[in-house]
Parts: C-alpha cells; structure tokens; sequence
C-alpha cells in the first residue's frame, strides 16, 4: 500500500504516514502542529506496457517507511534527519545553560549595590563630626548614671535631718551660736545631697555632681566641635538652621551647667538652685506631711526659680532633639531610609523623655502628701529609664549615620550614572 504524503499548515514539513493512518490525526514534529492525514495517498503516473499486460506492482514501503504507534516518534510518522539535529542542538544548548548556572553559584554574591554620594568630602566631615558628638554622648550616659547611683544609694538610708544638719555644722567649723543678726554657715549643696543620698554617701554624691558637672563642659565643646564640622553638609532641608540652632543651644547649656551646678559643686557661690541641682529633694521622705513642698518653701523665688528650671530643662533636651532632626534630614538627602526613619523616631524618643522630666517638675509643685510623693518616684523612675534609652538609641543612630556615610562614599560596587 502507498504511503500518504502531507505537509504540515503551519511549518511546511513533508510527513509520510502508512495508508492505515488515513482519516486520523497526527502531531507534526517540527512545530507541534495538528494536521490531518488526507485518505487520498499520493499516486505517481507510470506508462502502460506496450503488449498491454498490467504492470508488476510497486513494492509496499509501508513496512519500511512507517512506525507503529507504541513506537518511537508515534503515528508512524519517519524520523526526520534534520529534526534530530535540532533536538541534539537543544540538548546541547540545555546542558550548557545547566553548566553555567551551576558555575554561576560558585561565584561569590554580591550583596548590594551603593550608588557613589556626591560632595564625598563634606560627607566625610559631617562623619568626623557624628563622631564627636557620639563620644558626647558617651559621657552624657555616663553622668546620667552616675546621677542615678547616688539616688539609688539614698533610698537605702533612713531620714536623719538632725544628724545631717549637724554634721554640716561640725564640718564647716561653726561657733556655737551666730552672732546677733547672722545665721550659721552651713553648706547647702551638702545639706540637699545629704537628703538625697543620704550622711553616709554624701561625700560619693558630691564627687558624682562635681565629677558630672566638669565632664558636661567636655560633652558641650566635642558636641559644639561636631556640630560644626556637620555645617559642611549639604544646605538642604534646613540642615544648616538646625545645626545653627544646636550650636547655640549647646552653648547655653554649658553657660548654665557651668553657672548653677559646676560652681555650687565645687564652692565657688553658695546659691543652689533646688529645682535645677537637686530636683530628686521633693521624692524624699523629707517632703511628706508637709505644707508647702520643701523645695519651694527654702527657695529664695519659687516661681521664678522653677520656671527658670523648666526652661533650661526644655533647652537640654532640645539640643539632642534638633541634632535627630539633622540626622533625619541627612537621611533624606543621601536617601536611606534607614537613617530618615531613625533621626525621626529618636527625635520623638528624646521629647517624650523631656515631657516625663517637666511633668516630673509640675507635680513636684502640687503639694507634699505622702501618696503624691510616691508617685513622683515613679515619674522619676520612668524619666530616668527613658533618658537612659533615649541616649543609647541617640549613640546608636549616629554609628548607623556613620556606616551608611562610610559606605556610600566609598561603595563597593559603584553604580554607573
């Protein structure tokens, strides 16, 4: 029987079929392509023999030239040569691609790409100037524990004003009685922290505010120094106003520590602003049952005197807050968001902890009953555990700033323009 030859709609491919896959269906190999195998088998003209007797038949070369269906290719259709050429190239191309990317793991992973910062210079003196005020920083903890240590100390001591009162007398070499018109000579900064700390660690809680007051000029001149290395920044979004502002802020804090603690602490003047240097005095157990608050009823002008510490309270912790928002605009301006999102929320941090201390200084004014003055000890323990969180947040947002500085002035993989 002939075979049936039919060519393929889509790819033009000749197909040969046996004569038994007339009226069926087949797949073409080339392009995949359904095609139907037309009953009509392709005839070929040949002469008739002269003496008129029927030509010997073709021999069938369905035997030959089609395969079965459970065989290879399927629908008996032949192998073509030049479709397994195609397929063997295939395979080739497969098992080359499966070789490179096998090769390609082995190659180390980039693991990002930093796009080169421009001004890379006054970048690299806004790093010298975190730096600065990160060591500031430093100290600021340190004497905020150092504070908290003599406060701690003192909650273990029982009231003895008597004792202390006494003590103070025999240290400062009084006579028995003033003469007519005079008072004692007595040491008030001793008298305030010996309340607070207690007779026993009086003279540890002087070495602390004398110690704290002198590092706090320290903190003020690498915290000035910084900032003004940070004004070679880039003037956008108002970073220069800020740090303007900053620097000025720093210098009145260092004018006001110097004034009203660093000198009571060491003897220079004998005016203590309670309030300001000693604001633990109305948590004591010396403020209960009183009148009138006892840091109010010993202070020269209450009201001004508070207010004054309300204001200078509100300028320390502004300081630290505009030097977050630097930090945050900073962030904007080389694009991390990482930076932006921590100078804004370590700004947040720093004023909630200044609320706490000016609410601690309100209620310190409503009066001195015994269940007002417990919960100023919880406001107080609630300021000093976020101003200890706010400074350790504070130190770590600049190493941060630091490093994405560090790497974006000097990138890895620098990306092209």
């Amino acid at each position: 029987m002939d075979a049936i030859v039919v060519r393929c709609k889509m790819c033009k491919h000749p197909m040969k079929f046996s004569a038994e896959k007339a009226g069926k269906r087949a797949k073409c190999p080339k392009c995949d392509a359904i095609v139907l195998v037309q009953a009509e088998p392709e005839k070929k003209s040949e002469p008739a023999p002269e003496n008129g007797t029927p030509a010997p038949a073709a021999p069938s070369q369905s035997a030959s030239s089609s395969m079965d269906d459970d065989g290879d290719g399927g629908y008996g259709v032949l192998l073509d040569p030049e479709m397994e050429e195609i397929k063997r190239k295939r395979e080739e191309e497969e098992a080359a691609k499966a070789r490179a990317k096998k090769d390609r793991k082995k190659l180390p992973k980039v693991t990002r790409k930093i796009k080169a910062i421009p001004d890379a210079e006054s970048w690299e003196k806004v790093r010298i100037g975190m730096l600065l005020v990160m060591i500031g920083a430093w100290i600021w903890l340190f004497c905020h524990l150092m504070q908290g240590s003599y406060v701690v100390l003192g909650s273990v001591e029982l009231p003895e004003f008597a004792n202390l009162m006494v003590h103070n007398l025999e240290e400062r070499k009084n006579p028995e009685f003033p003469e007519m018109h005079h008072g004692w000579d007595l040491d008030e900064m001793g008298i305030y922290l010996g309340m607070i700390a207690g007779r026993d660690f009086l003279s540890y809680a002087s070495g602390c505010v004398a110690t704290a007051s002198i590092l706090y000029i320290f903190q003020a001149l690498l915290c000035m120094g910084g900032y003004g290395l940070c004004m070679m920044a880039p003037r956008r979004n108002g970073m220069l106003g800020q740090l303007i502002a900053a620097m000025v802020l720093a210098f009145f804090n260092l004018v006001v520590v110097f004034t009203f603690k660093l000198l009571p602490a060491i003897g220079a003047h004998n005016y203590v602003m309670i309030s300001y240097v000693t604001p633990e005095i109305p948590m004591t157990e010396y403020n209960m049952e009183r009148i009138v608050p006892i840091h109010v009823l010993w202070s020269g002008a209450p009201f001004w005197e508070n207010f004054v510490t309300i204001m200078m309270r509100l300028m320390q912790y502004f300081e630290p807050a505009l030097f977050c928002v630097f930090v945050w605009s900073a962030g904007l301006v080389i694009k991390d968001k990482t930076v932006e999102n921590g100078g804004h929320g370590r700004a947040q941090l720093c004023l909630g902890a200044m609320f706490v201390l000016i609410c601690y200084h309100l209620l310190s004014l409503c009066g001195a009953s015994p269940v007002l003055v417990l919960l100023l000890r919880v406001v107080y323990g609630l300021w000093f555990f976020f101003s200890a969180v706010f400074i350790l947040q504070y130190i770590m947002l600049l190493m941060k700033a630091r490093a994405v500085l560090y790497d974006k002035i000097n990138p890895k993989n620098e990306l092209e323009e």
